[in-house]
């Protein structure tokens, strides 16, 4: 459009003024006339001037990037400068104590404070010299036997000259460097510290045996089997979940999901069950720990029922059965052929295991296992695991002096059994989950999916919320949002809406996320290296179209003198 103006004679200015803002706006034309603008022809029309906080926001952008640009070398620096003081303070403490053994060995000290004065932590070396720590952490290093002697006076200045040392040493201590227990003072009481608790050290005939509890002893030949029992030993046990089982033929082919309870007494009652049906029914009993009792022998276990003769179950395919099930199972082994719990002996007594009802009383299998069996004569425990389970076996630790069977023996023990309804359990064989198989158990958050693929799912939902506009926009090309004129009413709109959204989060987004998540951040580093330079053009750009328009600004208007003189 071109506006055209009369001049009159006595009045030589424009008949209109606008704002000097809006002249480089509205009355502008390009160079060519309007038909050069049609065309797309002419110089690019700079813009209006941004808005304050726009502008606001870009400086804001800009120092933020030099700032960190200028500060990343500092930063770095600095958290450098951090790492090597904690490598330092580290490298310090271990020089001293020797090494993480050590370290746990004297927290124990201080932490639990075993009774006694003369206390210290110890742990052997490589080159067969001792180092030991006391409660207030100095440490000393012995390497002949006369500054051994000098380990009591030296940490324990209060301690008289004669006194004997009470030593927590450590695992690698007893599993690694064990010859050189010997050189320890004589009579000394040894500990071996493991987790949070600590165990007396006994050998025998050239064997170490470690007492976990007054009736319950273990081996210590290897390590590995030593941390799967104490692990085993030390789980929880949820007496809620202990089924004891009455093997009766002509029982109940089935088990229960949960377990009956006494009213009275809110525990759990003995399950009859048909000893043919037990292998296929433990499969009802997930999770959850199953004791009966017998006769074993290699391969059988020998049960007698309420009336007629004994029968028999392979313990093989009880062992499998258990496995395929997640089921913890403890066969507990008598001298004799007992009468299942529950039932009547030829003396009308109730049946019973003797020490199930304190074991019950304890939360810790360690406790459980020491009320059930260690009450008859010391015990040996040994843990095996193996693919998933630990085979876990208890019986009478006749290596260890003074600790076998009682004098009256098996027999005796069988007949006071028949006499008084008391089930005497001689031993233990167990198939239960072991410590590796247990943990990934407790990690679940969804039972029956393995815990690395919840993991690995969590993992990759959390890497797709950093990319969720790239995976939203091609979900969008995917499935393109719902219209609410394509449904009827609101509640199919809405769950429209729902089943879409459920599907774009739980599946679209953490299979998108590997891909979506690096491209958005690229994105996001090329706007944030970009921002200086998007910033001066618009800057510049801004000065540029001000200046013109205070320069041009009746560049746009043709007066009726400049036609004129156009022709």
């Amino acid at each position: 459009m071109r506006l055209m103006f009369a001049k009159m004679a006595t009045y030589d200015h424009p008949m209109c003024k606008l704002p000097r803002s809006r002249r480089a706006t509205l009355l502008s034309v390009p160079k060519g006339g309007v038909r050069a603008r049609a065309r797309g022809g002419g110089e690019r029309r700079p813009r209006g001037p941004s808005e304050p906080w726009r502008l606001a926001a870009h400086l804001i952008l800009a120092c933020t990037w030099l700032a960190l640009s200028a500060g990343y070398g500092s930063a770095e620096a600095s958290w450098l400068a951090k790492m090597m003081v904690l490598a330092e303070q580290g490298a310090s403490r271990a020089g001293k104590l020797g090494s993480g053994g050590l370290e746990r060995a004297a927290h124990y000290l201080r932490s639990v404070k075993p009774e006694g004065s003369a206390v210290l932590a110890a742990q052997a070396t490589q080159e067969g010299h001792w180092i030991f720590v006391n409660r207030a952490g100095e440490t000393m290093t012995a390497a002949t036997p006369q500054e051994l002697t000098r380990v009591a006076a030296v940490l324990l200045p209060e301690a008289k000259a004669d006194v004997k040392l009470t030593l927590y040493v450590t695992e690698e201590t007893v599993f690694e460097y064990r010859a050189a227990l010997k050189d320890l003072p004589k009579g000394s009481e040894i500990f071996l510290v493991s987790g949070d608790e600590s165990y007396l050290i006994q050998s025998t005939l050239g064997r170490i045996f470690a007492e976990v509890r007054p009736g319950l002893i273990v081996e210590l030949h290897e390590r590995k089997a030593f941390e799967e029992v104490v692990w085993q030993l030390s789980r929880a046990l949820d007496v809620g979940k202990v089924r004891v089982l009455a093997l009766e033929p002509g029982g109940p082919p089935r088990l229960s999901a949960s377990p009956r309870i006494d009213p009275i007494t809110r525990r759990a009652l003995v399950d009859i069950i048909d000893p043919a049906s037990l292998p296929a029914a433990l499969g009802a009993v997930r999770g959850q720990t199953v004791l009966v009792t017998g006769r074993a022998d290699a391969r059988l276990l020998y049960v007698q029922p309420a009336s007629g003769a004994e029968r028999s179950i392979l313990l093989a395919d009880l062992f499998r059965s258990a496995k395929e099930a997640d089921v913890n199972l403890m066969v507990l082994r008598a001298a004799s052929t007992p009468r299942q719990p529950g039932g009547r002996n030829w003396l009308w007594q109730k049946v019973e295991v003797k020490g199930l009802e304190q074991a019950m009383q304890h939360p810790r299998l360690a406790d459980f296992l020491n009320a059930l069996v260690g009450s008859n004569g010391r015990m040996m425990v040994s843990a095996t695991p193996s693919g998933g389970r630990t085979a876990i076996e208890v019986r009478p630790a006749t290596e260890v002096a003074g600790s076998g069977e009682r004098p009256a023996g098996s027999l005796f023990s069988g007949i006071v059994s028949d006499v008084t309804g008391r089930v005497i359990a001689v031993g233990l064989e167990g198939n239960v989950s072991s410590a590796e198989r247990q943990r990934e158990l407790d990690q679940r958050l969804i039972p029956g999916i393995p815990s690395d693929l919840q993991t690995g799912y969590l993992l990759l939902m959390i890497v797709g919320l950093c990319g969720l506009s790239v995976s939203r926009a091609w979900w969008r090309r995917l499935w393109p949002p719902e219209a609410a004129s394509d449904y009827a009413g609101r509640t199919g709109y809405w769950s429209a809406r729902a089943v879409r959204g459920a599907a774009f989060l739980l599946l679209f987004l953490p299979l998108t996320a590997l891909f979506a998540t690096p491209l958005n951040l690229l994105r996001h580093v090329w706007d944030a290296a970009s921002a200086p330079a998007r910033l001066w053009r618009r800057l510049t750009g801004r000065k540029s179209a001000v200046a013109g328009g205070r320069g041009g600004g009746g560049s746009g208007v043709v007066f009726a003198k400049d036609a004129k003189t156009a022709k």
